[in-house]
């Protein structure tokens, strides 16, 4: 039960509700909808709630897009900022509230997606590692940063990617390195697990494994296509 029924479950019975807590209704349904939740329903919040209504009718999948202007047709076009230092950058605060939230993986890690992937995810990643038998240590989600060495917004930025095992940990090797190949020269973890990459892929997830260029990149994942 979200918090916003849980609130109106506790005003049930309530003959008349004061203007302050119908602005709160509204605020808190925007925020269900992923609207800016300021408690007035204006256009956008109209909108997406007829939206929401055809999302709950419809049977059809969210499509995968093919392409950057897909992707952000969908998703939606953060602006942004790149930060001195490194990959990162700043996010539109906005763009990032209305669209990445928390969300709780089978294992009890908490990880932030956008809003229109998070819970998909979340359902696909107990499926790939009970299907594969291979629980990733670490998944990265969420990160405001660009692609290495390019100007270009990482699908990370937008939520709507994941990385496991790529992290070298203290005395190990990573699990899943760039080229499917281990420092130890053993196949990395995924490529020893398909069946985890069999379950995104089957949902029309793309998996950096399968790039050309340097050989892949077997960490990686996201909800769209080059």
């Amino acid at each position: 039960m979200t918090d916003a029924e849980q609130w109106l479950k506790s005003r049930a019975g309530t003959a008349r509700l004061p203007w302050s807590d119908l602005v709160r209704l509204v605020s808190f349904a925007q925020g269900e909808l992923g609207v800016d939740d300021d408690g007035k329903p204006g256009f956008a919040t109209l909108a997406r709630l007829d939206q929401h209504n055809g999302d709950q009718a419809s049977s059809k999948p969210l499509p995968i897009p093919k392409g950057r202007a897909a992707t952000v047709a969908l998703y939606g076009d953060p602006s942004w900022v790149k930060l001195t230092k490194g990959r990162a950058v700043d996010l539109d605060d906005r763009w990032e509230r209305l669209n990445i939230m928390w969300f709780s993986l089978h294992t009890g890690k908490r990880v932030r997606m956008h809003r229109m992937v998070g819970a998909e995810f979340v359902q696909l990643y107990k499926q790939a590692c009970d299907a594969s038998g291979y629980t990733p240590a670490s998944v990265q989600t969420f990160n405001p940063r660009v692609i290495g060495r390019t100007s270009r917004l990482s699908m990370h930025a937008y939520g709507i990617a994941f990385d496991v095992d790529g992290i070298k940990p203290k005395g190990g090797q990573v699990e899943n390195p760039w080229g499917g190949v281990r420092a130890d020269g053993t196949p990395s973890l995924l490529r020893q697990n398909m069946a985890f990459v069999d379950v995104f892929e089957a949902a029309g997830w793309c998996w950096g494994g399968r790039w050309r260029k340097g050989k892949g990149d077997d960490m990686h994942f996201q909800r769209s296509f080059p």
